[in-house]
């Protein structure tokens, strides 16, 4: 059976890591991640919320909010118990969508051999050299105000994070990947990983060569090194509704999960 809640835990706790400032506080029926150094409210928030129904929810979500406006923050929650989805009244509480995803997971990474460019690219991990790059070679890589996309860049805190993976210590490894062709930068993905479970980020193709390949490559590339790692089960997030999705979904990806943040409508002084 998939643990949900450690995969949900993995997925920030192993963000919340590149970043210097950054405190976890476990609670019996959730944990709080803040981080001083980053004011968006994806990883400044409440996770593993263990309510089991909206009278549970509150009792919770009046320490949450405590706990986070103490601490100069936005309410921030991420809820994907259907259950509380249903009749929890977000919009009473202040709160409003800030981001609404879907996860997705691959199992059988053998399947990702069978993916190959419709141009001929050489993938490797980034070098050296090529560190100090990378995250603006990301950046560029998402497409701006393009409706098909759910992102529009990095922040320059998510960049510094990314700068950090290089060396910082942790139970996870971070390892980022570069597509070329004909000596361009086309494609970008990292890789994130424990002994059992891996995770995928930064996934972009540059906006002339989209819809060739590159990112169906690239996952077999990566799919193959998990399997040298003896690792079997990758896992991705991506907001709902938008062309990724499909795209992930036509490479095998399967949802095991729907989420939604709510986060307080108003500034913290």
């Amino acid at each position: 059976m998939i643990n949900l809640e450690k995969i949900e835990d993995l997925n920030y706790e192993g963000q919340r890591l590149l970043f210097k400032n950054s405190k976890r506080l476990d609670y019996d029926r959730f944990t709080i991640l803040l981080l001083e150094e980053f004011d968006d409210d994806y990883l400044n928030l409440a996770i593993n919320i263990k309510a089991k129904n909206a009278k549970e929810f509150d009792e919770d979500f009046t320490k949450i909010k405590q706990i986070m406006n103490q601490n100069k923050r936005k309410v921030s929650v991420w809820i994907h118990n259907s259950e509380l989805l249903k009749t929890v009244d977000f919009k009473e509480k202040g709160l409003k969508i800030s981001d609404n995803s879907v996860w997705l997971m691959k199992e059988n990474l053998k399947d990702f051999e069978k993916f190959k460019s419709n141009i001929p690219i050489n993938i490797s991990k980034i070098s050296k050299e090529e560190e100090k790059d990378y995250p603006y070679i990301v950046n560029q890589g998402f497409a701006k105000n393009n409706n098909q996309e759910p992102y529009d860049g990095l922040s320059e805190s998510i960049m510094e994070a990314i700068k950090r993976s290089y060396f910082v210590q942790s139970n996870f490894t971070i390892e980022h990947y570069i597509a070329k062709y004909k000596e361009q930068i086309v494609g970008t993905m990292t890789i994130m990983y424990e002994k059992e479970i891996a995770y995928i980020y930064n996934v972009t193709t540059n906006m002339a060569y989209r819809k060739k390949g590159v990112c169906k490559q690239l996952m077999s590339h990566i799919g193959r090194r998990l399997i040298q790692l003896g690792i079997n089960k990758v896992v991705l997030q991506t907001e709902v509704g938008f062309y990724p999705e499909k795209v992930y979904k036509s490479m095998g990806f399967k949802e095991i999960l729907k989420g939604i943040q709510y986060t307080e409508n108003k500034q913290i002084q």
